[in-house]
């Protein structure tokens, strides 16, 4: 038995500059009791999260209509599949991957992985494609329950092969850290994510409070190493114009962002967009750190009752909040405190439900 696992191109898998997905993959890889049969597929690099899973794929989009269908079509050449092989296909993120990989090898079970808003994306626009997509699929997977919903818009029929299964974080300390005066905000440096909002509501707070620092990690790309776009290279600009108890800290790994995370007080997530359920997030309350954070996408679901949710956030109400925290310590530690004593995105457990799942569609299409 098999469980290959196809990434889109645009994901590295690589501990240097892996974004999302990869990730997503590489933490629940890590708890599956179906490791040892797991074969990662996606773009080449010299350096994977792990070679003994990872099957890297140098692809020709001339030859095969772009990235991702080479890195299918590759995949196909590499396993030669056929109707003895028992093989799981999971894709992510790619509907009209999924769709092609049905057209192709439609004798073997095929799920995909929803991250992102399946409305907007190629392959599952439309309601007909989403029922489609629905109708032929061994499984379907949403990040939350926001994605899964907007997948079911229209859709009229009911599906049980339809599963939410959140992004995972493994907290790995016993005892919430102790924190010091920081605030923090993390993520992809494009106006969707907010950062120039950050900047903005905190051009007071800075000056007023020399005692604390605040920071920046991330820029507009996973991996990228310098700042190219000009919304980036503003934001920063103005972000280290503030003080002297500023710091831009590019882009890091998610392994140094775990070790900042643990003595941050304060973590600022202003998305202006419906972000389906951000690692970020997890990752600051498996540390016990107070968050805010914009009141829609995924983050509704994940945050309420665990953190401060704004709506129709803007400069104002967001430095508000900030402000809030940093002059009332009560308030700041149990916001802390319900980020840790709150905390239900273990891997290990999510990893469970999906295996269960795994093994479901096993007995359902090999036995």
């Amino acid at each position: 038995m098999n469980i290959d696992i196809i990434l889109p191109y645009k994901e590295i898998f690589s501990k240097k500059k892996a974004s999302a997905v990869s990730l997503t993959v590489k933490n629940s890889m890590e708890y599956s009791e179906f490791k040892s049969i797991i074969n990662i597929y996606g773009q080449y690099t010299n350096t994977p999260f792990t070679r003994k899973n990872f099957i890297g794929i140098k692809v020709n989009k001339i030859f095969n209509f772009g990235k991702n269908r080479s890195i299918l079509k590759s995949y196909l050449n590499l396993t030669k599949l056929d109707k003895n092989k028992k093989t799981i296909i999971e894709i992510h993120n790619r509907p009209y991957l999924f769709n092609t990989a049905v057209s192709k090898i439609n004798h073997y079970p095929i799920s995909l992985h929803y991250h992102n808003d399946p409305t907007t994306m190629s392959g599952s626009k439309t309601v007909s494609q989403r029922i489609y997509i629905a109708k032929k699929a061994a499984a379907v997977y949403f990040v939350s329950h926001f994605i899964k919903n907007k997948f079911l818009e229209g859709v009229n029929q009911e599906f049980k092969n339809l599963f939410v299964l959140p992004n995972g974080i493994q907290r790995r300390i016993r005892k919430q850290p102790k924190k010091k005066k920081e605030v923090l905000f993390i993520g992809r440096l494009v106006h969707e994510k907010g950062s120039h909002l950050f900047v903005e509501a905190i051009n007071d707070i800075v000056k007023k409070n020399p005692e604390w620092n605040f920071k920046i990690i991330g820029t507009a790309k996973a991996g990228q190493e310098e700042l190219k776009t000009d919304y980036e290279k503003n934001v920063i600009e103005d972000f280290i114009s503030l003080g002297k108890n500023t710091s831009y800290m590019g882009f890091i790994s998610n392994n140094h962002v775990q070790n900042i995370l643990k003595t941050t007080s304060i973590l600022v997530l202003p998305s202006l967009w419906d972000d389906p359920f951000p690692l970020t997030a997890l990752e600051g309350l498996s540390n016990g750190v107070a968050i805010i954070a914009s009141n829609r996408g995924g983050l509704t679901e994940m945050l309420t009752g665990r953190g401060i949710l704004i709506n129709d956030i803007n400069e104002e109400n967001l430095e508000n909040s900030i402000t809030n925290f940093i002059l009332n310590k009560d308030l700041l530690n149990d916001y802390q405190k319900k980020s840790w004593n709150n905390y239900i995105f273990n891997q290990t457990t999510i990893t469970q439900l999906q295996d269960k799942i795994r093994r479901q569609i096993f007995n359902t299409y090999f036995t």
